[in-house]
């Protein structure tokens, strides 16, 4: 809040100063300020008292310093698009191996096309089976599809 206050005075000593108006008093009533007083209003001196050498001085400053951001407001704007442009070659990079994979995936390169040559027959599930109980030697015949020996 100290430095609302000071940004505040320096713009009324500043018009104050460019207007040509330079014995009028400013006032502080409470948390504002008034060319106007109120009550309890406390008289703030306006009066500059840097050489104009000075004035110069910091105006040259000034006019360094907005130089200076502006620069570095170029320099982060570029170091940003080339971040962006990074990061959009690295997306559409890791989308394109991201894509191969996939067609690996659904193609494997182990698997072989039929090309209608000879086949292994499978062998097929026996209609009986033979069970042994261990207890007894017998051997028991068992069809395995109802209605069929």
């Amino acid at each position: 809040m100290k430095s609302f206050e000071h940004l505040v005075l320096a713009s009324l000593v500043a018009v104050s100063t460019c207007t040509g108006v330079a014995a009028q008093q400013v006032y502080r009533c409470g948390s504002s300020y008034s060319q106007t007083p109120c009550a309890g209003a406390v008289v703030v001196p306006t009066d500059d008292p840097r050489t104009a050498e000075q004035r110069a001085a910091a105006k040259q400053g000034l006019i360094a310093d907005k130089a200076l951001a502006k620069d570095l407001e170029a320099t982060r704007r570029k170091d940003a698009a080339q971040a962006l442009a990074a990061d959009k070659l690295a997306l559409a990079r890791a989308e394109a191996a991201h894509k191969k994979t996939d067609v690996k995936q659904a193609t494997p390169a182990n698997a072989k096309k039929k090309t209608g040559g000879t086949r292994k027959a499978k062998a097929k599930e026996p209609a009986f089976f033979t069970a042994t109980d261990g207890a007894t030697s017998s051997k028991k015949k068992s069809s395995s599809k109802a209605g069929k020996s």
